[in-house]
């Protein structure tokens, strides 16, 4: 069996350099009943590891690099920091660079204010034309604004309420747009509204919760679960309709856990969204960022308790062990002498403006400078 994996997996890198063909077999070996997984899997990732190692060392990068069994949970070592965030700073593309749903990312309908997902809509999820409006978008390097004109639409089996689709003048694609300060009544309204069933698809599942380890030191532990069927999230999680949305943001701290919480990983293509998440705490919270804005309902520690139970019970757990990687340097790729980049800091809500000089700081490349362009 691994003789065949590995002459497969070498035709794969050899042939076509094929990184997804390699990883998806060894996705499908994971797949396997608990015992094989548990002593077939070492060697064959060696194998893989033996392969692609002298080929393409960063390969891995943020993947599975071994499998091993320790105690009550299967080790996943991956590439990474576990203490690293990501940065609150983003670069703002210039216009041109921009397509035309993200130039013009807000729009105004029936009193609500609706964002663009960036996520074109195919026409045959497109509902009756509801409205149009005049769209305005700004380009923050030129300090120049834009209107343009857009048709209004609903999508079918959405609320107008949460979400609806533009088609811009002159342009045949539909663009979604979502009103993030939607906010439902109960649990059942939401999942209405949205048509959640048929259109989410959950993920990978994390429960993270603090322990003692061997020298009586609290330690954070973070264990991964895949392919939990999601009929049974739904029929676990989503059963009570008639919960109420009970979401503040100014009272957040009610929902924290204190011991352990849940992540389940949620995927809504038709809207544009990709690994957000759906939360569970141990106060009995069930929490979700969907649309963009955070909505709790309460649904008690017992049933989080159970559900928790049952992934463990009934799928394997695999430990998250971060181990060091050599850091590489990297730069920008528009990163030229002279040229001017916006730095937007999402925490703080601030433009920056940033000047990329290749002959300051002894020739260093990566060096940069405050900038401002109405100065020049």
């Amino acid at each position: 069996m691994y003789n065949n994996l590995k002459k497969e997996i070498e035709k794969d890198f050899n042939k076509e350099k094929n990184y997804n063909a390699i990883l998806s077999k060894v996705e499908g070996v994971s797949s396997m009943k608990k015992f094989k997984i548990r002593y077939a899997l070492i060697p064959i990732c060696i194998i893989i590891i033996a392969i692609i190692g002298f080929n393409a060392s960063n390969l891995f990068n943020s993947k599975t690099v071994q499998n091993k069994k320790d105690g009550q949970w299967m080790i996943k070592e991956v590439y990474g920091d576990s203490s690293s965030t990501e940065s609150a700073t983003a670069i703002v593309p210039r216009w041109e660079e921009m397509s035309i749903s993200q130039q013009f990312s807000e729009v105004n309908y029936n009193n609500n204010r609706y964002s663009s997902r960036t996520t074109k809509i195919e026409r045959d999820k497109i509902g009756n034309k509801i409205g149009t409006a005049i769209l305005t978008g700004y380009d923050t390097y030129t300090k120049t604004s834009y209107n343009k004109n857009g048709d209004i639409y609903s999508v079918n089996d959405l609320s107008q309420k949460c979400v609806i689709a533009v088609q811009f003048e002159n342009d045949s694609d539909y663009y979604v747009y979502v009103n993030s300060y939607y906010k439902p009544t109960t649990l059942g309204e939401f999942m209405e509204d949205l048509n959640l069933k048929n259109i989410v698809s959950f993920g990978t599942i994390h429960y993270n919760y603090w322990n003692k380890n061997l020298e009586c030191n609290m330690e954070y532990s973070k264990i991964e679960f895949y392919n939990v069927d999601n009929n049974i999230i739904w029929q676990m999680l989503f059963n009570d309709v008639n919960l109420k949305n009970i979401y503040s943001d100014n009272d957040t701290g009610i929902h924290t856990s204190e011991n352990y919480s849940i992540e389940i990983g949620v995927d809504i293509p038709l809207l544009g969204y990709k690994n957000i998440s759906v939360s569970l705490t141990d106060k009995g919270y069930l929490i979700t960022n969907i649309l963009d804005s955070g909505k709790a309902f309460y649904i008690g520690e017992s049933k989080v308790q159970d559900f928790l139970n049952y992934i463990i019970d009934n799928y394997d757990g695999y430990k998250i062990i971060y181990v060091n990687k050599e850091q590489k340097e990297t730069t920008g790729e528009n990163s030229t002498k002279g040229d001017t980049v916006v730095m937007y800091d999402i925490t703080n809500n601030t433009t920056t403006y940033i000047k990329i000089d290749s002959t300051k700081n002894n020739g260093n490349p990566n060096s940069t400078e405050p900038y401002d362009p109405t100065k020049n």
